[in-house]
């Protein structure tokens, strides 16, 4: 059976440009037209079995790792920030490099 709701949830999710500031934890429930929902690590959308206390569910869908890592703050920093001089290692200071 298709889940129009799960495919919006993933779909608003996905649109990075006209949601960009849109978070997501693992595990955090959340209530959408009377259904729980969640996403488990790595960006995998389950919806919660009605009475369930214990994680497990229907799967939905996932997300790309580029949005799971952008939505939960995981993004690897391309450029790295400057060492600064104080905080180089001993040899470094002595020796210049």
């Amino acid at each position: 059976m298709l889940n129009r709701t799960a495919e919006n949830i993933l779909a608003r999710f996905n649109d990075l440009e006209n949601n960009p500031d849109e978070t997501i934890s693992p595990y955090l429930e959340f209530n959408v037209e009377g259904e729980l929902y969640y996403f488990t690590p790595g960006g995998f959308l389950y919806r919660r079995d009605p009475g369930a206390e214990e994680v497990g569910g229907f799967f939905c869908g996932y997300l790309t790792d580029e949005v799971w890592r952008y939505r939960t703050g995981q993004e690897v920093e391309e450029i790295q920030a400057p060492i600064r001089a104080e905080h180089r290692s001993w040899w470094r200071r002595i020796f210049g490099a």
